[in-house]
């Protein structure tokens, strides 16, 4: 006889929220979309030339800085992708 718990009655199982389920659906996706572009757009480009003669070159000194700036920019924008097929599947109209 066995003393492990199924995996139904472990104590530490917890069900999500139709919303947390919904951000992990988001965030995770483009978090790791946004990952692979910033390795290829900067194995391209180098972030301290691209701000050279911009305002932006005072607040990105360092390589890590722009790899940084690179990487949110590009997560919001893989994050807008995402939501917005979220929203389209879940509002969409039964036939």
């Amino acid at each position: 006889m066995s003393n492990a718990l199924s995996h139904d009655e472990s104590p530490s199982r917890r069900d999500w929220s139709r919303r947390g389920r919904d951000v992990a659906i988001v965030l995770w996706p483009s978090f790791l979309a946004a990952s692979v572009e910033t390795m290829v757009f900067f194995s391209k480009f180098d972030p301290i030339a691209i701000v050279q003669g911009t305002s932006w070159a005072d607040l990105i000194t360092t390589h890590d800085g722009g790899y940084a700036l690179g990487f949110f920019f590009f997560w919001a924008f893989t994050t807008t992708g995402s939501a917005l097929t979220l929203y389209l599947a879940r509002t969409e109209s039964s036939r």
